[in-house]
């Protein structure tokens, strides 16, 4: 029986800076706060850009920190609530 082995990231990653310019759900999942099953989802959803080779997702830092900025841009909004 074949065992399953985890998608576990080889490193811990602090910032942006540190994460190869090529990664794996998991290394994006430790920058995301997210499991890297969520990130492959999302993946495949077209949330986040990605590309799929065999069983694994692969994603740009560039993509990464663009979907990141995105999620914190401001909204337009009036000053007065």
């Amino acid at each position: 029986m074949k065992r399953r082995t985890t998608n576990r990231p080889l490193r811990v990653i602090r910032s942006i800076d540190e994460l190869p310019v090529i990664c794996t759900a998991a290394e994006a999942g430790l920058l995301l706060r997210l499991y890297p099953e969520k990130v492959n989802a999302m993946a495949k959803e077209g949330i986040l850009p990605g590309v799929k080779q065999g069983q694994r997702w692969y994603f740009k830092r560039d993509d990464i920190e663009a979907y990141i900025n995105s999620i914190f841009e401001p909204c337009d909004r009036p000053d007065s609530i």
